[in-house]
């Protein structure tokens, strides 16, 4: 059987518009621990992971080094990357790292997820890697329970769309490295521009099967997330 070396990149370039905080959202702190620090520590608990790259603008690595990765003294190796004017050429720059560092005996697997989604739990990670050995891609995703409707440009409503098959994608999305280069490299080919990572796969042609995932596995973006959030690290401290 094959061996696996298993990475995650975690993507924290973006700037953080909609949190409308001066301080980027991945920085921002929950009870005294930065966000990204927060999600730092969940990959880095992982005995089956063996290093992290993170992604981020490069003018942050100074700050990051400093104030996000030494004081929490991980136990991982962890690569810093400059991140790209997207998110996806952010993933891309990442996934050239891991590349770098894959030996020529081993095969590899990325977990690729939000760095500013904290509350990812050991189950999920462990779970997404064993299906990627099986399938070569897997990503978390939770059953849509409200009312979906499309609606027209002036915003009224056209149908209502059934939910029986909805899902909402969360991450991390989990892939065999050769695979998910396969779909980037196409993907660039083709000028195809996808909402996540999985997306370039399925435009690729090849099948990305989904495992339960977390209601508590939020993506904090906006002011409403933080206090969400906060009140789920409340919630998480007790239990």
């Amino acid at each position: 059987m094959r061996e696996f070396q298993n990475f995650a990149i975690i993507v924290a370039a973006g700037k953080g518009l909609r949190m409308e905080s001066k301080i980027k959202k991945q920085y921002i702190d929950l009870d005294k621990i930065p966000i990204l620090a927060r999600t730092i520590m969940a990959f880095d608990i992982c005995d089956n992971l063996h290093e992290i790259v993170l992604v981020i603008p490069k003018q942050d690595h100074e700050y990051c080094k400093k104030h996000i990765i030494d004081p929490f003294g991980f136990r991982k190796k962890i690569h810093l990357v400059k991140g790209g004017n997207k998110r996806q050429e952010s993933v891309l720059n990442g996934l050239k790292r891991v590349s770098d560092r894959v030996t020529l005996d081993k095969e590899a697997i990325v977990l690729i997820h939000d760095g500013v989604r904290p509350f990812i739990n050991l189950n999920i990670i462990r779970e997404c890697i064993q299906n990627t050995i099986e399938y070569g891609a897997c990503i978390p995703a939770v059953k849509i329970t409200d009312t979906v409707k499309r609606v027209c440009a002036d915003l009224s409503i056209e149908k209502t769309v059934s939910r029986q098959l909805l899902y909402a994608a969360q991450t991390p999305q989990t892939f065999k490295l050769d695979l998910i280069l396969r779909a980037f490299d196409h993907a660039g080919k083709t000028c195809f521009s996808g909402t996540d990572d999985a997306s370039l796969v399925e435009h690729l042609g090849d099948k990305v099967v989904i495992i339960k995932g977390s209601n508590l596995n939020i993506k904090i973006t906006t002011q409403e997330d933080l206090v969400l959030g906060k009140h789920l690290l409340t919630r998480i401290e007790i239990e």
